[in-house]
């Protein structure tokens, strides 16, 4: 069902020790095993069309000779190219991007994908972890040659003979297939382990130059992320839970804004919140469109003002409007789109947790890629480094609850008197960082803030008030007059919560 084929210099000893590993661990019974010995006479692209000439079976996998892999990886390898979604080839590493540059790691945090622990020989075992596991193959543009499995019916091209001799033979297998059609992904079904760390050598160099003059006409390739990967949320009944608040700021944007209600309402419990919309300057038109497409949808307040400001009108909203049967608030911006039940996840955790400030969500942008998963703030140089964890990530997010410095206002969840006793937003921010102060006033007072990046939002960031261009302006204002003061103010608390870069 499987042929294996590596090419090896090392003693008879050791090579019978590899064959046996691989029969043990595969998992299946028709399993053929492709031996090349090979002292440094043959390109390893010679070896591997060799293994494809001489292959019984369909599925090939070439690979590296110091590699351990886990019980029943061609059982789940198998299932990988069977589970209908067409891959050609598959490995344990690559990237969704490969620049002009020829280097495919040059992005590595953002678009390389996959896990490998490394465990050279007399080292402590560590893991490369490019991305989180999931329950699917991750679509990439190349792989690398750790190990590079195939159904040779799929591919159009062989392994390229011409260029190099140990590099750059996977990027010259697998572009010219990409660029043909052949679906190329990375698994996460089983783990690897690789016994050395490879180096970039002269060879490596010589090899990228003439790559890139076959290839660099078609550089950079970039493969944004198909789809998002939005786990399945299976409710229990939460007892003796408060309701939630929804509030949303919005002006104009009508679709957006329909978007945003309408998916509270399609993935969460309408008997666990109601909505606040705080209309900020939209139209007459606009008006009478929300009042007959939005507030039929469900029990939804619509509140007018005649200025906007983020943290005042929240701070009215909740003082003015919102009465005391609901326990919770959850700030959202009108351009969110929640893609499951992020209202019984963010409850589920405050239930769990009396503790708890407050609780945010993975957000992405329209193109599939991280807007947040968290946010980072770093001391250095007497000045505070702040931003979203994963910024512009493909597949490197992460799918479980983190402990977090603190999370966007755009879509935030917390308790109605904590948010009180905290003294609300701080009023005089004019555009953006309200939500970093609130967030650090809650460890200050000894919360733990959360992200719960299994629950996954929308959030088409460049499409409402972001469009702004002075907006970068009024971030250094904010900065620099109100949240740097607010630092400095309580330095020494801080300093303990505040990690130093």
């Amino acid at each position: 069902m499987i042929t294996i084929v590596y090419s090896t210099h090392k003693d008879e000893t050791y090579n019978n020790k590899f064959k046996k590993h691989l029969l043990d661990t595969v998992g299946l019974e028709n399993v053929q095993v492709l031996q090349y010995v090979n002292h440094n006479e043959y390109k390893l692209s010679e070896v591997y069309n060799r293994g494809i000439d001489e292959s019984q079976f369909n599925i090939v996998c070439c690979i590296h000779n110091d590699i351990k892999l886990e019980k029943n990886w061609g059982v789940k390898l198998l299932q990988d190219f069977n589970d209908g979604n067409e891959y050609g080839i598959i490995g344990k590493a690559g990237s969704c991007y490969f620049p002009e540059s020829g280097v495919y790691w040059d992005k590595m945090q953002q678009t390389m994908v996959g896990q490998v622990y490394h465990h050279p020989e007399g080292q402590k075992k560590w893991l490369s972890k490019y991305s989180s596991k999931f329950p699917f193959v991750i679509p990439v543009v190349t792989i690398d040659g750790l190990f590079i499995s195939f159904d040779k019916r799929k591919i159009k091209h062989r392994f390229d003979e011409t260029i190099g001799k140990f590099h750059f033979y996977d990027h010259l297998f697998c572009v010219p297939n990409y660029f043909d059609g052949v679906k190329i992904g990375v698994t996460t079904s089983f783990e690897i382990t690789h016994e050395s760390v490879g180096q970039p050598n002269q060879e490596f160099f010589q090899s990228k130059t003439k790559f890139l003059e076959k290839w660099g006409h078609k550089l950079p390739i970039d493969m944004k992320p198909e789809k998002i990967f939005v786990p399945e949320i299976k409710e229990k009944p939460i007892k003796k839970i408060g309701k939630v608040a929804v509030v949303i700021p919005t002006k104009g944007n009508t679709n957006l804004l329909l978007d945003c209600v309408k998916s509270f309402y399609d993935n969460c419990d309408k008997n666990l919140f109601d909505v606040f919309i705080a209309d900020t300057g939209s139209t007459n038109e606009e008006k009478k469109f929300i009042n007959e497409n939005i507030l039929t949808l469900g029990n939804i307040k619509l509140i007018e003002y005649d200025y906007y400001n983020f943290a005042k009108i929240n701070n009215d909203v909740v003082k003015n409007h919102i009465g005391k049967n609901y326990e919770f608030i959850l700030f959202s911006n009108n351009d969110i789109k929640v893609l499951n039940n992020v209202i019984y996840n963010m409850l589920s955790l405050m239930k769990k947790n009396n503790r708890v400030g407050t609780i945010g969500a993975r957000l992405h942008f329209g193109d599939n890629t991280i807007q947040h998963d968290g946010i980072f703030v770093y001391r250095k140089n007497g000045q505070l480094l702040l931003g979203h964890q994963n910024f512009k990530n493909y597949f490197n997010y992460r799918n479980n609850v983190n402990s977090v410095i603190g999370n966007t206002g755009g879509l935030m969840m917390i308790r109605k008197n904590l948010f009180e006793k905290l003294g609300m937003f701080n009023e005089n921010y004019i555009s953006c960082l309200e939500d970093v102060e609130l967030n650090l006033k809650c460890k200050m007072v000894g919360f733990d803030n959360i992200c719960d990046s299994s629950s996954v939002a929308y959030h088409y960031e460049s499409q409402t008030r972001n469009l702004d261009t002075e907006k970068s302006e009024k971030f250094q204002y904010d900065y620099t007059n109100n949240l740097f003061p607010f630092y400095i103010q309580n330095r020494e608390k801080l300093n303990k919560i505040i990690p130093q870069a």
